[in-house]
């Protein structure tokens, strides 16, 4: 019976191991582009979860796009410098939002969120996940960012794999010290 009960425990363990863990989901990349206008932000596919911790960063931060023609209007995902331009205060679809020329922004059921170069990590955010560029005039802009999207694993998810690491171990001390006394 116990060599039934320590099979099964490492049977659990296994999977445990094997199988991934709930809301560390593998990062999603994507690519938002700065010439797609508010209604055409890009639609992630992802459906936030408020309990879920998540966690935005631009893959390479350095990368450069532009609000227009001039170097002036170059940035990061971060935006454009705002002694260079007042930062606009955009309404769109219900919500309004006051962030610098060219940074990256997030738009989810509750309204616009910041993200910038990153790593940027938000929860209680809900519903679909749109990201663009945040810009008045979208025609004459250039360039792309790419973002990584990844759930954050939760604190009790971690302790529950470790109190499982814990019990595997004392299985195996009680198991070589029971096999110990017999010798």
């Amino acid at each position: 019976m116990r060599k039934l009960f320590l099979l099964a425990a490492v049977g659990a363990f296994a999977a445990t191991l094997l199988s991934p863990i709930p809301g560390a989901n593998a990062s999603t990349i994507v690519t938002v582009e700065a010439i797609s206008d508010m209604s055409h932000w890009l639609d992630t596919g992802i459906n936030l979860n408020p309990a879920t911790t998540y966690d935005f960063a631009v893959v390479n931060p350095a990368t450069i796009w532009s609000a227009g023609a001039t170097t002036s209007r170059n940035s990061t995902a971060d935006g454009i410098d705002p002694g260079l331009f007042t930062p606009p205060t955009i309404t769109f679809d219900g919500f309004t939002g006051t962030f610098k020329f060219g940074a990256l922004v997030g738009l989810d059921s509750n309204g616009f969120f910041l993200i910038g170069t990153g790593p940027t990590v938000l929860n209680g955010l809900s519903g679909d996940l749109k990201v663009g560029y945040w810009d008045t005039y979208y025609p004459d802009n250039t360039g792309s960012q790419t973002l990584s999207i990844s759930a954050v694993p939760e604190p009790s998810t971690w302790a529950m794999m470790i109190l499982g690491f814990a019990t595997i171990g004392f299985i195996a001390y009680r198991r070589r010290s029971a096999g110990l006394h017999l010798a």
